[in-house]
């Protein structure tokens, strides 16, 4: 895989402006265009990949005979095996495209990742999730999904990206093959990014590479990206973000960074977590410190790629 080769995420067609919605519509969505040159999209529409038309009457998550079925209210027809079939060979076919992640449409029976409506007895529920989705993140627990709805929540916008970063970074190994040395230098150089989620994945992940040493080691590879990806498929906290921004001044060399100009930083970071001062303060500081010092420390750059800090994706968390 090339170096240049930009993440591939799956999208739902209808949020890409494309008209495969019911009603013959899209529902376009403004802020991926914000990211559209940092990554590759390739549109899925799991109710036009099993050939119902557009537009289409609508279909429903209905609960009957203790199982949930996709069902047509209008001809009583039902999808749910079709669309059982094709989710299962699209996921496959997504894998193989090497996807770092996954953005579908929110409430879609098809789609829709939670709170989808259920059908009790002609009463809704939110309770469920779309077949396609089920039958995706069942298959690929290690690949980032997401709802176009919390793109607009800036903070999972950013977290969503830093997962198919990893995830990315991930095939590009992948595509090399995998050996135990390797899987530690991929560990090392997320471990800022993964302090920066959950403060105790680096020691977990470390502990599953120590632990399961004599495993292939593409085996081992797998589980420890769906370790990682669960460890990140969380709520990002300001008080974790700030323990990896402090981890990173501690590798700034004394020699070219006095003290006073650690503490200043230090207290840069104190008002990030006490809701003070933005994040961009104590990043662009250390940002510069580490150029005066002519150091690359590979586990600053993981934390902020794919996005450039200054690219305008990232939210003050």
């Amino acid at each position: 895989m090339e170096e240049a080769q930009l993440p591939k995420i799956a999208v739902s067609a209808c949020l890409l402006g494309e008209q495969v919605r019911y009603n013959g519509g899209h529902c376009n969505h403004r802020l991926l265009q914000s990211v559209s040159k940092n990554i590759e999209t390739i549109p899925i529409c799991p109710e036009v990949g099993i050939g119902m038309g557009t537009p289409r009457p609508t279909i429903r998550l209905i609960h009957e005979d203790e199982k949930i079925h996709l069902i047509e209210p209008k001809s009583g027809t039902d999808y749910t095996e079709d669309m059982m079939n094709w989710s299962e060979l699209q996921s496959d076919f997504l894998l193989k495209q090497k996807i770092s992640g996954i953005i579908l449409k929110k409430d879609s029976p098809s789609c829709g990742l939670e709170r989808v409506k259920v059908y009790h007895n002609g009463t809704p529920r939110k309770e469920g999730q779309g077949v396609f989705a089920m039958v995706f993140t069942s298959l690929n627990p290690q690949i980032p999904a997401i709802e176009e709805g919390r793109l607009n929540d800036a903070v999972q916008m950013e977290n969503f990206f830093a997962r198919v970063g990893m995830m990315h970074r991930w095939w590009e190994r992948d595509e090399q093959g995998w050996t135990l040395a390797s899987l530690q230098e991929f560990h090392s150089e997320h471990k800022l990014l993964l302090q920066s989620r959950s403060p105790n994945a680096p020691a977990a992940l470390g502990r599953l590479i120590s632990n399961h040493s004599d495993q292939h080691p593409q085996q081992l590879a797998l589980e420890y990206i769906t370790l990682a990806q669960s460890h990140m498929n969380t709520i990002v906290q300001r008080k974790h973000v700030a323990g990896a921004l402090r981890r990173a001044v501690g590798r700034l060399p004394e020699t070219t960074i006095s003290g006073k100009a650690r503490q200043r930083v230090h207290s840069w970071i104190d008002g990030y977590v006490a809701g003070t001062a933005p994040r961009m303060a104590p990043l662009a500081v250390i940002e510069q410190m580490f150029e005066i010092s002519e150091l690359e420390h590979i586990p600053w750059k993981r934390l902020f790629q794919p996005f450039a800090m200054n690219s305008g994706v990232f939210a003050k968390i």
